[in-house]
């Protein structure tokens, strides 16, 4: 196995669009994109092997800004709650993954945790030393419909009820192409997530919505759908080879009983489909129950798969105390 530390962008597009596992997030305009945004350094890893088969292992490190030391260090391969793991332009055998990572793991010395995240569409890894970290996505197989009809028998009664409420409102979905309308899916987004019961589990900045725009990619569709000449949602999907993943997506409340969103949804489904697009993947729900329900009612199936995760023992204790503390607290809050 031979490995390559500094990855050419030519070589790493060759590989992700020939691997049949390939997601866009596993592409180095996502690399590119995270590295403006979070001031995480791409560290990824090319494998070359004996049999012809060429690797590519999307990696990143995330430093602790303000206490500057490597035990802090956080090595991720699919940052931002997406997916990660190895892509390759032929068939990576089970042994070849297993000489992949251990490499990894050999190769750092020190460092708070790795994470590799796992991929729903390929197989899971095991690894020793490693701890398997169950997820779950929902993901249309859109290659089993044949026509818009095939497609809403798909949804619950609910959804298809509210997708005809919507087409009576003459809702218009377009491509947004202007920073400014990216912008305004910020301002959104600021608006409705107040109401979400789990709102800290996602706090984007307004640079992560700019810097989409700024990517300039045409695998990157900022879909808006818009009453009366106002924006009152959208959709940022990625594409990449058979699947296209829901990025974000956020509708006023205000027009909620619209049901622009589910409305929105079916016709990027519907695009997706006249692309030849495969799957359409609703992606993690974080496991909010109400999140996945709505995605199986729009015909989505559970897609899980694993996630491989390593700490050092000290920071294991550290999550541990501080776990017992918060327990106690809460025990002495019920019980006062």
């Amino acid at each position: 196995m031979r490995v390559i530390e500094k990855v050419s962008f030519a070589l790493w597009d060759e590989i992700a669009m020939s691997c049949p596992h390939a997601t866009f997030f596993h592409t180095h305009y996502w690399a590119e994109f995270i590295e403006k945004t979070f001031s995480i350094k791409d560290v990824t890893k090319g494998f070359f092997f004996d049999n012809g088969v060429r690797v590519i292992f999307p990696f990143m490190l995330k430093r602790n800004l303000k206490l500057r030391s490597r035990f802090l260090e956080e090595y991720i391969s699919g940052p931002l709650y997406v997916y990660g793991g190895p892509i390759s332009d032929g068939e990576l055998k089970e042994q070849q993954i297993i000489e992949i990572l251990q490499y990894i793991n050999s190769s750092l010395k020190k460092y708070r945790s790795i994470l590799i995240r796992g991929n729903p569409f390929f197989k899971n890894i095991r690894l020793s030393g490693f701890k398997e970290v169950p997820d779950l996505s929902h993901v249309v197989e859109l290659y089993k419909y044949k026509s818009e009809l095939d497609l809403l028998r798909s949804y619950s009664g609910g959804i298809r009820s509210h997708i005809n409420k919507a087409k009576r409102l003459k809702l218009n979905i377009r491509e947004a192409k202007t920073i400014d309308k990216f912008e305004e899916l910020y301002n959104i987004y600021q608006r409705t997530k107040k109401y979400w019961e789990n709102n800290l589990l996602t706090d984007y900045p307004m640079t992560m919505f700019q810097n989409i725009f700024k990517l300039k990619n045409r695998n990157i569709i900022f879909w808006t759908v818009n009453y009366e000449g106002r924006m009152i949602g959208g959709s940022i999907i990625l594409y990449w080879n058979n699947f296209c993943q829901l990025l974000l997506s956020f509708s006023d409340r205000e027009y909620s009983k619209m049901h622009a969103n589910r409305h929105l949804l079916h016709n990027i489904l519907l695009d997706s489909k006249e692309r030849n697009i495969k799957y359409f993947d609703f992606r993690q729900s974080g496991g909010i129950k109400g999140v996945e329900f709505f995605k199986r009612s729009m015909g989505a199936k559970e897609y899980p798969f694993k996630s491989l995760l390593k700490e050092t023992i000290l920071i294991k204790q550290i999550y541990s105390l501080r776990r017992k503390i918060i327990s106690s607290k809460m025990l002495a809050k019920k019980n006062n």
